[in-house]
């Protein structure tokens, strides 16, 4: 945005008499769309900083062949209800939602995460036995 509005200023200055009249809208339209382009970095960087604070140390998601571990939360296969992968926007972390049969919820960003998404659903299909799969509907 700076530059651009310094280009500006220099060709107004070497050549007032071509870009005198549209001056204005050259150094209006860099502060708009810069502008815009500062709103836009703002709030990445508040979502970012706002999942990077949802990280718990310890484990995130752990599985094994009696159920799963999601955020600190123990869930036996047969209680787990659903799970999805929700992609991000604007900088936001994608995440797994996991909804127990009794409507807990349990969500874990998955960006700070070394699991994948395709990965993570494999493991859970082969050690559920198929009772369970991640939802992977957002992706495609």
């Amino acid at each position: 945005m700076i530059f651009s509005i310094g280009f500006s200023l220099v060709l107004g200055l070497v050549w007032p008499q071509v870009f005198e009249s549209c001056m204005p809208w050259m150094i209006g339209s860099a502060v708009v769309f810069g502008g815009f382009n500062v709103v836009v970095a703002l709030l990445k960087f508040l979502r970012v900083t706002r999942d990077a604070r949802r990280v718990q140390p310890g484990l995130a998601i752990g599985l094994n062949r009696d159920g799963l571990m999601v955020a600190q939360q123990w869930l036996p296969w047969a209680e787990v209800g659903r799970m999805v992968v929700r992609a991000g926007s604007l900088g936001g972390s994608s995440e797994l939602v996991t909804t127990a049969r009794n409507n807990l919820t349990a969500k874990v960003p998955l960006d700070y995460t070394d699991a994948l998404p395709a990965t993570l659903d494999a493991a859970v299909r082969v050690l559920s036995a198929g009772r369970a799969w991640v939802d992977l509907s957002d992706f495609d």
